[in-house]
């Protein structure tokens, strides 16, 4: 008798295995699937014997719930960013000065190292949206982010810090008419008490100090815009409010000599522009802003410098050639203060030339030019004077591999004040940094800077306004 499966010893003694309709069902579902895997890749002309990687066979024999379980670690198309930075830093002036006060702790030329951590949470709802493959999509962004950040000096504890920013976004498109919400805010969780500084200091080096107060920055804007053919009207409204809670002294009482009391103030804006579309691509527009400008003022000190002002504007948007891109808005700016409040000697009126725009040069493929300027007239964030803000940024970006990058820039700050005070502040800094992606989700990046406080007026006398720093980082991101 023959069993399926069982081997028999014929005539002759020789072992053979009886060929059974199981064993003959396994060979042709196997030649079945061998042919059907190579259908594809014959249809494409391609040979089979190359075509066909093991590993993809491989992984066909996975358990059917360890696929499913890998599929759910793809991240969502609503989740944009979910990372953690890691930075080490040198800072060679924690306090941005070069003399100290006698009889106070020593902040000329202070030097720590820090660590800083911040994770950051990215989310846009609008791809949760349903729309039909020919639907507008009328909100096409909905973004939320959060991305806290816990700061430690090692040897200047008192300049710890936590920081957390949000941020968020409202973009979208109803026929002809579009809106877009962007805004930022931050508040530090740090110290109230200010470092009592030399006999003089200098604008930039007190704002180093400043940024890591206990505070709440706001900054946003909202444009609403409906196009036509050849043109298209917009509403624009901005702000930027500073919120200090810092502790207020009298530098007048013995023991608060040196101490820098910065104030709350802020800038609101709101008006409209009209553009012409040159191309397709490029337009120039004209505008109107009214705005006014907030300065806290102190119990022993009556001045402040509260103002409205009317601002006109002209300007280019768009890409004029298809390796720039421009964003320009330039012009006069006529500010009126409040006689009551002013100090003696201030003007009244005072109209600056107004400049904000960013001009991107893509070189080469691999080459990026980026130059930024912005010049307003704006308050001083220690309460006693006005002054003509000024910033000019140049940035070369360098792609030398698809993982390497490298960047160099050079930024030019200057802080002109207004009369009675006779001080104009300079900030230089040079910088460079390198960042290599090892894969999509790791990330380093070693940064440097050297900067340059200097004293724009000369034979005054005030050598402590003039102050060097270095800053060298070196820091790693992963990502999700």
């Amino acid at each position: 008798m023959k069993y399926p499966g069982k081997h028999v010893l014929p005539r002759g003694g020789r072992q053979t295995y009886e060929r059974t309709p199981t064993m003959k069902m396994l060979k042709l579902m196997a030649l079945v699937g061998l042919t059907t895997a190579a259908i594809p890749c014959l249809k494409a002309g391609q040979d089979v014997s190359k075509s066909v990687d093991p590993k993809q066979l491989e992984v066909s024999t996975q358990d059917a719930k360890q696929i499913e379980a890998n599929d759910t670690l793809k991240k969502p198309a609503w989740l944009t960013e979910l990372s953690v930075t890691l930075k080490e830093t040198y800072d060679s002036n924690v306090y941005g000065s070069n003399t100290n006060r006698p009889g106070y702790a020593p902040v000329s030329n202070m030097s720590s190292w820090l660590t800083s951590v911040t994770p950051k949470l990215a989310f846009d709802f609008a791809q949760l949206l349903d729309y039909g493959k020919d639907e507008e999509k009328n909100v096409e962004t909905f973004a939320l982010s959060y991305a806290p950040e816990v700061v430690r000096y090692y040897d200047a504890p008192s300049e710890n810090y936590e920081a957390h920013r949000i941020g968020t976004q409202i973009k979208g498109k109803v026929d002809s008419f579009s809106y877009n919400l962007d805004n930022s805010f931050v508040f530090i969780d740090g110290s109230k008490d200010s470092p009592h500084y030399g006999a003089a200091t200098s604008a930039y080096g007190t704002a180093i100090a400043r940024e890591r107060r206990d505070q709440f920055q706001e900054r946003g804007k909202l444009i609403l815009r409906n196009d036509w053919e050849n043109w298209f009207i917009r509403g624009v409204g901005t702000v930027l409010y500073y919120d200090l809670n810092s502790t207020r002294e009298n530098p007048n009482v013995a023991g608060n000599a040196g101490w820098v009391n910065w104030v709350d103030r802020y800038d609101f804006n709101a008006g409209a522009d009209v553009g012409y579309k040159i191309t397709k691509d490029l337009a120039a527009t004209l505008g109107y802003r009214r705005g006014h400008q907030y300065q806290e003022g102190f119990s022993w000190a009556a001045s402040r410098n509260d103002n409205d002002y009317d601002r006109i504007v002209a300007g280019f948007e768009g890409k004029p050639f298809t390796w720039m891109k421009v964003e320009l808005q330039a012009g006069p700016s006529f500010h009126h203060y409040d006689s009551n409040l002013m100090a003696p000697g201030h003007d009244s009126e005072i109209t600056q030339t107004y400049i904000d725009g960013n001009v991107a040069f893509e070189v080469t493929s691999k080459d990026t030019i980026t130059l930024r300027a912005k010049q307003w007239q704006w308050v001083s964030s220690t309460g006693t004077s006005s002054y003509e803000d000024k910033t000019y940024e140049f940035l070369y970006k360098h792609k030398w591999l698809k993982q390497l990058t490298s960047t160099i820039g050079v930024m030019v700050q200057d802080s002109h004040y207004n009369a009675p005070m006779v001080r104009d502040d300079w900030y230089f800094t040079y910088s460079a940094g390198l960042k290599y992606d090892l894969n999509e989700w790791v990330s380093f990046f070693a940064d440097y800077s050297f900067s340059q406080g200097k004293n724009g007026v000369e034979d005054n006398g005030y050598t402590g306004r003039e102050f060097d720093r270095q800053l060298v980082t070196l820091g790693v991101k992963g990502q999700f």
